[in-house]
Protein backbone atom coordinates (compact mmCIF):
# COMPACT_ATOMS: atom_id res chain seq x y z
CA UNK A 1 0.00 0.00 0.00
CA UNK A 2 1.59 3.43 -0.74
CA UNK A 3 2.16 5.52 2.55
CA UNK A 4 0.38 9.01 2.54
CA UNK A 5 2.26 12.73 2.63
CA UNK A 6 1.72 14.05 5.87
CA UNK A 7 1.53 17.63 5.12
CA UNK A 8 0.22 18.66 8.59
CA UNK A 9 4.09 18.90 9.48
CA UNK A 10 5.27 20.79 6.25
CA UNK A 11 2.55 23.30 6.89
CA UNK A 12 0.58 23.18 9.71
CA UNK A 13 -1.94 26.33 8.40
CA UNK A 14 -2.63 24.50 4.82
CA UNK A 15 -6.40 24.06 5.82
CA UNK A 16 -7.48 22.26 2.53
CA UNK A 17 -5.59 20.54 -0.83
CA UNK A 18 -6.88 17.65 -2.93
CA UNK A 19 -6.23 14.47 -2.09
CA UNK A 20 -7.01 10.95 -3.27
CA UNK A 21 -8.66 7.90 -1.35
CA UNK A 22 -5.79 5.09 -1.44
CA UNK A 23 -7.47 2.60 0.46
CA UNK A 24 -10.91 2.00 2.74
CA UNK A 25 -11.12 -0.25 5.57
CA UNK A 26 -14.39 -0.15 7.27
CA UNK A 27 -14.79 3.27 8.48
CA UNK A 28 -11.38 4.71 8.28
CA UNK A 29 -9.89 5.77 4.53
CA UNK A 30 -6.40 6.80 3.55
CA UNK A 31 -5.32 9.15 1.52
CA UNK A 32 -2.37 9.23 -0.53
CA UNK A 33 -1.68 13.25 1.22
CA UNK A 34 -3.43 14.54 4.33
CA UNK A 35 -3.21 17.74 6.64
CA UNK A 36 -5.45 16.21 9.09
CA UNK A 37 -3.43 15.38 12.24
CA UNK A 38 -4.21 12.07 13.73
CA UNK A 39 -4.78 11.91 17.81
CA UNK A 40 -1.81 11.66 19.64
CA UNK A 41 0.21 13.11 22.66
CA UNK A 42 -2.73 14.63 24.09
CA UNK A 43 -3.80 16.20 21.22
CA UNK A 44 -7.09 15.26 19.67
CA UNK A 45 -7.26 14.16 15.96
CA UNK A 46 -8.85 17.05 13.36
CA UNK A 47 -11.95 16.83 11.68
CA UNK A 48 -13.62 18.26 8.52
CA UNK A 49 -14.77 16.83 5.34
CA UNK A 50 -13.05 14.77 2.59
CA UNK A 51 -15.98 16.80 -0.49
CA UNK A 52 -19.05 16.42 1.33
CA UNK A 53 -18.80 13.67 3.11
CA UNK A 54 -17.63 14.98 7.06
CA UNK A 55 -14.80 13.18 8.69
CA UNK A 56 -15.51 13.21 12.64
CA UNK A 57 -11.70 12.99 13.51
CA UNK A 58 -8.64 11.48 12.50
CA UNK A 59 -6.48 8.48 14.54
CA UNK A 60 -3.46 7.14 13.81
CA UNK A 61 -3.18 3.62 12.47
CA UNK A 62 -0.81 0.67 13.79
CA UNK A 63 2.07 1.74 11.29
CA UNK A 64 1.55 5.52 11.83
CA UNK A 65 -0.63 6.10 8.86
CA UNK A 66 -3.53 8.47 9.49
CA UNK A 67 -6.80 7.43 9.26
CA UNK A 68 -9.59 9.65 8.13
CA UNK A 69 -13.24 8.18 10.48
CA UNK A 70 -16.59 9.00 9.04
CA UNK A 71 -19.93 7.36 9.05
CA UNK A 72 -20.45 3.71 8.71
CA UNK A 73 -21.79 3.06 4.77
CA UNK A 74 -20.77 6.40 3.13
CA UNK A 75 -17.16 5.70 2.66
CA UNK A 76 -15.39 6.82 -0.86
CA UNK A 77 -14.41 4.33 -3.32
CA UNK A 78 -11.04 3.97 -3.93
CA UNK A 79 -9.49 6.69 -6.81
CA UNK A 80 -11.89 9.21 -5.77
CA UNK A 81 -10.49 12.39 -5.39
CA UNK A 82 -12.16 15.60 -3.59
CA UNK A 83 -11.28 18.57 -1.51
CA UNK A 84 -9.87 17.70 1.87
CA UNK A 85 -10.74 20.79 4.24
CA UNK A 86 -9.80 21.27 7.86
CA UNK A 87 -12.57 22.44 10.39
CA UNK A 88 -10.05 25.25 10.87
CA UNK A 89 -11.44 26.52 14.05
CA UNK A 90 -11.10 23.23 15.65
CA UNK A 91 -7.10 22.84 14.33
CA UNK A 92 -6.03 26.11 15.21
CA UNK A 93 -7.30 26.40 18.45
CA UNK A 94 -5.46 22.89 19.43
CA UNK A 95 -2.27 24.31 18.17
CA UNK A 96 -2.47 27.33 19.67
CA UNK A 97 -3.41 24.86 23.38
CA UNK A 98 -0.38 22.71 22.19
CA UNK A 99 1.51 25.28 22.21
CA UNK A 100 0.34 26.77 25.33
CA UNK A 101 0.89 23.65 26.86
CA UNK A 102 4.59 23.39 26.22
CA UNK A 103 5.06 26.64 27.68
CA UNK A 104 3.46 25.98 31.06
CA UNK A 105 5.99 22.73 31.48
CA UNK A 106 8.69 24.71 29.87
CA UNK A 107 8.29 27.48 32.84
CA UNK A 108 7.23 24.89 35.67
CA UNK A 109 10.74 23.07 34.53
CA UNK A 110 13.42 26.50 34.38
CA UNK A 111 11.69 28.10 37.17
CA UNK A 112 11.10 25.85 39.62
CA UNK A 113 12.75 22.27 38.32
CA UNK A 114 9.10 20.71 37.92
CA UNK A 115 8.69 17.91 35.49
CA UNK A 116 5.79 17.12 33.32
CA UNK A 117 4.66 13.08 33.76
CA UNK A 118 1.57 13.86 31.47
CA UNK A 119 -0.38 16.14 29.89
CA UNK A 120 -4.14 16.48 27.76
CA UNK A 121 -5.76 18.73 25.95
CA UNK A 122 -9.27 19.48 25.94
CA UNK A 123 -12.03 21.67 24.18
CA UNK A 124 -12.27 23.85 27.78
CA UNK A 125 -8.91 23.69 28.71
CA UNK A 126 -5.11 21.55 29.16
CA UNK A 127 -3.60 20.03 31.85
CA UNK A 128 -0.04 19.19 33.16
CA UNK A 129 0.54 16.63 35.52
CA UNK A 130 3.68 17.24 37.08
CA UNK A 131 6.22 14.58 39.53
CA UNK A 132 5.73 17.33 42.61
CA UNK A 133 3.79 16.13 45.34
CA UNK A 134 2.98 19.53 46.18
CA UNK A 135 2.61 23.23 44.51
CA UNK A 136 1.59 26.19 46.15
CA UNK A 137 -0.66 28.49 44.04
CA UNK A 138 2.06 31.02 44.10
CA UNK A 139 4.33 29.28 41.96
CA UNK A 140 2.14 28.50 39.30
CA UNK A 141 0.55 32.04 39.03
CA UNK A 142 4.30 32.98 39.12
CA UNK A 143 4.36 30.48 36.08
CA UNK A 144 1.28 32.25 34.70
CA UNK A 145 2.77 35.85 34.83
CA UNK A 146 5.95 34.15 33.12
CA UNK A 147 3.74 32.52 30.11
CA UNK A 148 1.60 35.91 29.69
CA UNK A 149 5.17 37.86 29.23
CA UNK A 150 6.01 35.15 26.64
CA UNK A 151 2.77 35.76 25.31
CA UNK A 152 3.14 39.05 24.77
CA UNK A 153 7.13 39.20 23.62
CA UNK A 154 5.95 36.58 20.57
CA UNK A 155 8.76 33.94 20.67
CA UNK A 156 9.05 31.96 17.63
CA UNK A 157 7.93 28.44 17.43
CA UNK A 158 9.35 25.85 15.27
CA UNK A 159 9.68 22.21 14.41
CA UNK A 160 12.55 20.10 12.70
CA UNK A 161 13.50 16.16 12.51
CA UNK A 162 16.40 15.41 13.56
CA UNK A 163 18.65 11.90 13.96
CA UNK A 164 18.11 10.09 17.08
CA UNK A 165 21.78 11.14 18.43
CA UNK A 166 21.61 14.70 17.97
CA UNK A 167 18.27 15.14 20.06
CA UNK A 168 19.87 13.23 22.97
CA UNK A 169 22.98 16.00 22.74
CA UNK A 170 20.09 18.39 22.94
CA UNK A 171 19.72 17.09 26.74
CA UNK A 172 16.38 18.51 26.72
CA UNK A 173 14.07 18.33 29.75
CA UNK A 174 11.71 15.30 29.39
CA UNK A 175 13.18 11.57 27.92
CA UNK A 176 13.06 11.00 24.32
CA UNK A 177 10.20 8.36 23.92
CA UNK A 178 11.02 7.18 19.84
CA UNK A 179 13.41 5.09 18.32
CA UNK A 180 14.74 6.91 15.11
CA UNK A 181 14.73 10.21 13.96
CA UNK A 182 13.26 12.78 16.18
CA UNK A 183 11.11 15.66 15.97
CA UNK A 184 11.69 18.61 18.24
CA UNK A 185 9.64 21.58 18.86
CA UNK A 186 11.32 24.31 19.91
CA UNK A 187 9.75 27.99 21.69
CA UNK A 188 12.65 30.22 20.40
CA UNK A 189 14.49 31.64 24.05
CA UNK A 190 12.37 29.12 26.26
CA UNK A 191 12.12 25.27 25.48
CA UNK A 192 12.78 22.56 23.17
CA UNK A 193 11.68 19.03 23.80
CA UNK A 194 10.22 15.84 21.37
CA UNK A 195 6.83 16.09 20.42
CA UNK A 196 4.59 14.58 17.24
CA UNK A 197 2.03 17.41 17.40
CA UNK A 198 1.38 20.24 15.70
CA UNK A 199 1.57 23.37 17.11
CA UNK A 200 1.18 27.52 16.52
CA UNK A 201 4.65 29.43 15.13
CA UNK A 202 4.39 31.91 17.78
CA UNK A 203 3.78 32.11 20.92
CA UNK A 204 2.04 35.55 20.70
CA UNK A 205 -0.80 33.33 18.73
CA UNK A 206 -1.64 32.01 21.75
CA UNK A 207 -3.52 35.22 23.05
CA UNK A 208 -3.81 34.29 27.01
CA UNK A 209 -3.41 31.68 29.57
CA UNK A 210 -4.57 31.31 32.64
CA UNK A 211 -4.17 29.16 36.12
CA UNK A 212 -7.44 27.26 36.66
CA UNK A 213 -6.92 24.80 39.76
CA UNK A 214 -4.72 21.95 40.77
CA UNK A 215 -5.61 18.65 42.29
CA UNK A 216 -4.13 15.28 43.30
CA UNK A 217 -3.64 12.37 41.27
CA UNK A 218 -2.07 9.38 41.61
CA UNK A 219 0.51 11.34 44.60
CA UNK A 220 1.38 14.01 42.22
CA UNK A 221 -0.27 17.45 41.97
CA UNK A 222 -1.93 18.19 38.05
CA UNK A 223 -2.13 21.27 36.94
CA UNK A 224 -5.58 23.11 35.05
CA UNK A 225 -5.36 25.65 32.64
CA UNK A 226 -6.81 27.60 30.29
CA UNK A 227 -5.68 29.38 27.09
CA UNK A 228 -6.76 31.15 23.76
CA UNK A 229 -10.55 31.42 24.07
CA UNK A 230 -11.66 29.66 27.19
CA UNK A 231 -8.82 31.77 28.97
CA UNK A 232 -10.76 34.71 27.91
CA UNK A 233 -14.24 33.14 29.33
CA UNK A 234 -12.58 31.99 32.50
CA UNK A 235 -11.53 35.47 33.20
CA UNK A 236 -14.81 37.22 31.89
CA UNK A 237 -17.02 34.36 33.95
CA UNK A 238 -15.00 34.86 37.13
CA UNK A 239 -15.44 38.98 37.10
CA UNK A 240 -19.50 37.99 36.00
CA UNK A 241 -19.34 35.95 39.63
CA UNK A 242 -17.50 38.37 41.78
CA UNK A 243 -20.07 41.43 40.05
CA UNK A 244 -22.61 39.31 41.26
CA UNK A 245 -21.64 38.22 44.81
CA UNK A 246 -20.76 41.86 44.95
CA UNK A 247 -24.49 42.85 44.66
CA UNK A 248 -25.80 39.87 46.72
CA UNK A 249 -23.73 40.63 49.53
CA UNK A 250 -23.94 44.97 49.46
CA UNK A 251 -19.95 44.38 49.34
CA UNK A 252 -17.10 45.98 47.16
CA UNK A 253 -14.82 43.55 45.57
CA UNK A 254 -12.32 43.48 48.05
CA UNK A 255 -15.10 43.08 51.22
CA UNK A 256 -16.60 39.97 49.53
CA UNK A 257 -14.80 37.37 51.43
CA UNK A 258 -15.05 38.60 54.79
CA UNK A 259 -18.95 39.91 54.15
CA UNK A 260 -19.30 36.24 53.34
CA UNK A 261 -17.53 34.82 56.15
CA UNK A 262 -19.93 37.09 58.31
CA UNK A 263 -22.86 35.57 56.57
CA UNK A 264 -21.78 32.13 56.83
CA UNK A 265 -21.37 32.23 60.46
CA UNK A 266 -24.88 33.75 61.08
CA UNK A 267 -26.00 31.27 59.04
CA UNK A 268 -24.56 28.33 60.93
CA UNK A 269 -26.01 30.01 64.72
CA UNK A 270 -29.33 30.36 62.51
CA UNK A 271 -29.22 26.51 61.98
CA UNK A 272 -27.94 25.58 65.15
CA UNK A 273 -30.99 27.97 66.72
CA UNK A 274 -33.52 26.45 64.65
CA UNK A 275 -32.52 22.88 65.96
CA UNK A 276 -33.27 23.27 69.75
CA UNK A 277 -36.28 24.81 68.51
CA UNK A 278 -37.08 21.74 66.33
CA UNK A 279 -35.80 19.77 69.05
CA UNK A 280 -38.18 21.17 71.86
CA UNK A 281 -41.46 21.09 69.63
CA UNK A 282 -40.91 17.55 69.28
CA UNK A 283 -40.32 16.62 72.90
CA UNK A 284 -43.85 19.41 73.52
CA UNK A 285 -45.10 16.58 70.72
CA UNK A 286 -44.23 13.55 72.67
CA UNK A 287 -45.59 14.51 75.94
CA UNK A 288 -48.91 15.47 74.33
CA UNK A 289 -48.95 11.87 73.19
CA UNK A 290 -48.04 10.30 76.43
CA UNK A 291 -51.05 12.74 77.91
CA UNK A 292 -53.53 12.23 75.48
CA UNK A 293 -54.82 8.48 77.12
CA UNK A 294 -53.86 4.59 76.59
CA UNK A 295 -50.72 4.57 74.82
CA UNK A 296 -48.27 1.70 74.43
CA UNK A 297 -44.46 2.69 74.82
CA UNK A 298 -41.53 1.02 73.40
CA UNK A 299 -38.51 2.92 75.02
CA UNK A 300 -36.49 0.28 76.55
CA UNK A 301 -33.71 -0.39 73.95
CA UNK A 302 -30.52 1.32 75.10
CA UNK A 303 -29.59 3.49 71.85
CA UNK A 304 -26.14 5.32 72.45
CA UNK A 305 -24.97 8.56 70.52
CA UNK A 306 -28.32 10.03 70.17
CA UNK A 307 -28.52 14.03 70.84
CA UNK A 308 -31.49 15.90 71.54
CA UNK A 309 -34.10 17.24 74.47
CA UNK A 310 -36.25 14.11 75.34
CA UNK A 311 -38.90 13.28 77.88
CA UNK A 312 -37.72 13.09 81.18
CA UNK A 313 -37.70 9.30 82.01
CA UNK A 314 -37.56 7.72 78.32
CA UNK A 315 -34.50 6.33 76.67
CA UNK A 316 -34.11 7.64 72.88
CA UNK A 317 -35.29 6.31 70.37
CA UNK A 318 -38.95 6.31 71.43
CA UNK A 319 -42.17 4.56 69.68
CA UNK A 320 -45.11 5.37 71.13
CA UNK A 321 -48.74 3.55 70.00
CA UNK A 322 -52.13 3.43 71.10
CA UNK A 323 -54.93 0.87 69.83
CA UNK A 324 -56.05 2.75 67.23
CA UNK A 325 -53.04 1.78 64.90
CA UNK A 326 -51.74 5.10 65.24
CA UNK A 327 -47.84 5.58 66.08
CA UNK A 328 -45.31 8.44 66.90
CA UNK A 329 -41.64 7.96 66.90
CA UNK A 330 -38.77 9.90 67.79
CA UNK A 331 -35.24 9.16 66.72
CA UNK A 332 -32.91 8.62 63.74
CA UNK A 333 -34.67 9.40 60.33
CA UNK A 334 -32.72 6.45 58.74
CA UNK A 335 -34.21 3.70 61.63
CA UNK A 336 -37.63 5.11 60.95
CA UNK A 337 -37.33 4.54 57.24
CA UNK A 338 -36.12 0.73 57.98
CA UNK A 339 -39.29 0.71 60.67
CA UNK A 340 -41.20 1.67 57.57
CA UNK A 341 -40.25 -0.45 55.22
CA UNK A 342 -40.03 -3.41 57.07
CA UNK A 343 -43.31 -3.04 59.19
CA UNK A 344 -45.00 -1.70 56.11
CA UNK A 345 -45.84 1.86 57.94
CA UNK A 346 -47.81 4.89 56.55
CA UNK A 347 -46.63 7.84 56.97
CA UNK A 348 -43.97 10.18 57.37
CA UNK A 349 -42.12 13.57 59.05
CA UNK A 350 -39.08 15.56 59.59
CA UNK A 351 -36.68 16.57 62.38
CA UNK A 352 -36.32 13.43 63.64
CA UNK A 353 -40.21 13.12 64.47
CA UNK A 354 -42.53 10.70 62.68
CA UNK A 355 -46.09 10.02 62.29
CA UNK A 356 -47.86 6.98 60.93
CA UNK A 357 -50.22 4.12 60.79
CA UNK A 358 -49.86 0.53 61.39
CA UNK A 359 -52.21 -2.47 60.72
CA UNK A 360 -51.04 -5.07 63.67
CA UNK A 361 -52.33 -4.77 67.00
CA UNK A 362 -49.99 -2.82 69.18
CA UNK A 363 -48.39 -5.26 71.28
CA UNK A 364 -47.47 -7.37 67.82
CA UNK A 365 -46.48 -4.01 66.24
CA UNK A 366 -43.94 -3.28 68.94
CA UNK A 367 -42.16 -6.62 69.42
CA UNK A 368 -41.89 -6.26 65.49
CA UNK A 369 -40.62 -2.93 66.19
CA UNK A 370 -38.34 -4.21 68.98
CA UNK A 371 -36.47 -6.44 66.67
CA UNK A 372 -35.90 -3.99 64.00
CA UNK A 373 -34.42 -1.67 66.51
CA UNK A 374 -32.28 -4.44 67.79
CA UNK A 375 -31.29 -5.68 64.90
CA UNK A 376 -30.11 -2.18 63.84
CA UNK A 377 -27.81 -1.37 66.49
Amino acid sequence: MAMTEKLYYENPYLKELEAEVIAVLGSAVILDKTIFYPEGGGQPGDCGWFGDIPIATTEKGDDGTPLHIIAEGIAPAVGTRAKLQLDWEHRYFYMKEHSAQHLVSALLFSMHGIGTVAVHQGEDGFTVETNASDIPDSILLSVEDAASDAIREGHRIWQEEVEHSDAEALHMRRSIKVGGRVRIVHIEGIDEVACGGVHAGNTREIGEIAYAGKERIRSHIRTMWKCAGPAVSFRRKNMEIVRALSALFSAERQDIVREAERVSTECSELKRNIRKLEERIASLELDKALSDGPAFILSDIPVSAYDGILPSGFLYPILIVDGAGRLLFHGDEDLFAKLRGTLQIKGGGRNNLFHGSFADSPSDFLNAAREVICGND
